[in-house]
């Protein structure tokens, strides 16, 4: 018997419908080379511009490719087509292109001109499948899908698909016959997803009893799963449990209050949740196909993934973990304006929307519409008054812009609405705790300091910034040096740490100890300005001057700080001395006590 999971498809789903080397790097222009793959040279003013040629087109589609910018990339290369419209290589170049822009109607439209040449091609098969299950014509999506190449086998995900399809003809004994042969043992991760596509394809063929059963099932031994418990709910509410629904996604928004709301599926006015169908079932299965691809750790098959996402919003359009999925690699693509517009595609009434419209306003932050951003949170922050997410969002998106007393208030809202706080609430008093220090409240920061710690002893970042803090102001000497090199402890690499330890032992005047851990820090983080210069002040006080005006050279380079370059441009000018220089804390110490 077949054992394989669901959710461990990835041995299966790493030969499925592959993009090849050749496919990846596209074809080329009919008669020509393959074109460099760097950016054409800038036009100069008064320069006349030629038509643009096959080549103009196919360089500027493969720049938008290299990009992550499908459209313009489509765009262009629907453009070359047009000049060579009967080309196979340049079809299945526009064909693919059109796939990673998510345009599936119109890649399925050249997929008959792709199985011409590639008859056993995975994507045009499965864009052909889709269309047809999306017109009900479930027999000719099997025969689509048994025509893909041997060497492009879907392993387990095909019989998946087709128990749908089978389900789709309303051959339910078919149907179960492929689940009884893909079903998981007990224990494994993928039991509770096959149970509930188990119930559902009950539930499509009216046997509501085993329907039920299956659900519970599910929801038995997966109840920390949000799609399972999603999926779950809607099953018993179409089956009339509608009460006990209801308490299912009330329990699991109590215990994930920070990730999602219900209210969406919860609130008085939440519509009946759609029946199971073929297309939806196989959106989900594509949607994890997606998530396999994504998690891959050398991060080489994230346009595969964005691809099998967008798929499975071709068959189910308010399939919102994949919009969702689908923002999220824009993001990474640096793709702003099309994260947020796939963001904007999830709807008041899905559990994601609350996030979505969190993620939308970090994403104005982004693209410096800072004022946009602030202002869609604060709606946030006032619309649910017992979530601390919005506020917290707030609050770092202010800190980030300097605008200190602000993100006090903004921390303050979230800490008043934490209850009774736990481990994982130490990064909110950090947070408060610095923008409290740049406020110039340092007892207050110190608390939230010391509460951090309390939460989480073991912060390295907490550990660093309340040692050299204290060390900076002479306070608890040989407390504050034991958290910093306890913080060097636990993250060893990494410079900004070990650049507070030499900054330390600078103020105490061990100037010695004080290079041998910024020279540390600069291998470790060498284009920081701020450590550059700090290892040039140690350097000026061991007597090696001209190696101190070297650093000073180089950071003065590094983009400092605005306020820091007249103090730099000083000491490479006149060295170190009283009015540029940072007396030890024992200096301080002294002057103060000479003042009082």
């Amino acid at each position: 018997m077949n054992r394989t999971p669901l959710a461990l498809l990835s041995a299966a789903l790493l030969v499925a419908l592959p993009i090849s080397g050749q496919a990846q790097q596209g074809p080329a222009p009919q008669g020509d080379a393959r074109p460099p793959t760097t950016r054409p040279p800038a036009v100069q003013p008064g320069q006349r511009l030629a038509p643009i040629s096959l080549q103009g087109r196919y360089l500027a589609a493969r720049v938008g490719e290299q990009d992550h910018d499908y459209d313009v990339a489509a765009d262009q290369m629907d453009q070359a087509l047009a000049l060579t419209p009967l080309d196979p290589e340049l079809i299945y170049a526009v064909f693919r292109l059109r796939m990673y822009a998510g345009r599936i109607d119109s890649a399925a439209e050249l997929a008959p001109a792709v199985l011409a040449t590639r008859p056993g091609d995975g994507f045009a098969n499965l864009v052909m499948a889709i269309q047809a299950i999306k017109k009900g014509e479930y027999k000719a999506a099997e025969q689509q899908l048994s025509k893909i190449g041997a060497e492009n086998q879907l392993g387990t995900l095909r019989e998946y698909v087709m128990a749908w399809l089978k389900a789709g003809e309303k051959d339910y004994a078919a149907a179960r016959a492929l689940l009884v042969r893909l079903k998981p043992a007990a224990g494994e991760r993928a039991e509770a997803p096959s149970l509930v596509i188990e119930g559902q394809i009950d539930e499509m063929a009216g046997d509501k009893a085993a329907a039920e059963a299956k659900y519970r099932r599910a929801m038995s031994i997966d109840r920390n799963g949000l799609r399972t418990t999603i999926s779950v709910a809607e099953g018993l509410r179409r089956l009339g449990k509608d009460a006990e629904a209801r308490e299912i996604l009330k329990s699991y928004g109590a215990r994930y209050g920070d990730s999602v709301v219900m209210d969406g599926l919860m609130g008085p006015n939440a519509p009946m949740p759609k029946p199971p169908t073929p297309a939806s079932g196989i959106a989900e299965i594509l949607f994890d196909i997606g998530g396999i691809l994504a998690s891959d750790p050398r991060n080489q098959r994230t346009d595969l993934a964005l691809i099998f996402y967008q798929l499975a919003t071709a068959l189910k359009p308010d399939q919102d973990f994949a919009w969702l999925m689908i923002a999220g690699l824009y993001e990474q693509f640096n793709q702003i304006p099309k994260a947020v517009a796939a963001l904007g595609k999830i709807g008041p009434n899905s559990p994601l929307y609350w996030q979505a419209r969190l993620r939308t306003a970090a994403l104005d932050a982004q693209e410096d519409k800072f004022d946009q951003a602030v202002a869609r949170l604060r709606t946030l922050v006032a619309e649910k008054p017992d979530r601390i997410d919005a506020a917290l969002t707030l609050a770092d998106l202010l800190r980030g812009k300097d605008r200190f007393a602000e993100a006090v208030a903004a921390y303050d809202t979230a800490i008043s609405r934490l209850g009774t706080p736990d481990e994982r609430h130490w990064q909110i008093y950090f947070g408060r705790g610095i923008v409290l220090e740049r406020t110039k409240n340092w007892p207050k920061a110190e608390a939230d300091m010391k509460k951090a710690l309390e939460l989480s002893p073991e912060q390295p970042y907490v550990l660093n910034y309340l040692g050299y803090s204290w060390i900076d102001q002479g306070l608890h000497l040989q407390e504050g040096m034991k958290m910093l090199e306890r913080a060097t402890e636990l993250r060893p690499d990494d410079g900004s740490i070990t650049d507070s330890v030499g900054w330390a032992y600078y103020r105490l005047g061990q100037y010695e100890k004080a290079v041998e851990w910024l020279e540390r820090a600069t291998e470790q983080k060498g284009d920081d300005s701020t450590i550059t210069d700090h290892l040039g002040d140690a350097y000026w006080h061991v007597g090696r001057r001209r190696e101190a005006r070297f650093q000073w050279e180089r950071a003065l380079h590094q983009k400092p700080d605005k306020d820091r370059l007249p103090v730099i441009e000083d000491k490479i000018a006149n060295g170190l001395n009283p009015s540029n220089d940072k007396p030890t804390v024992y200096e301080k110490a002294a002057d103060s006590k000479q003042g009082g």
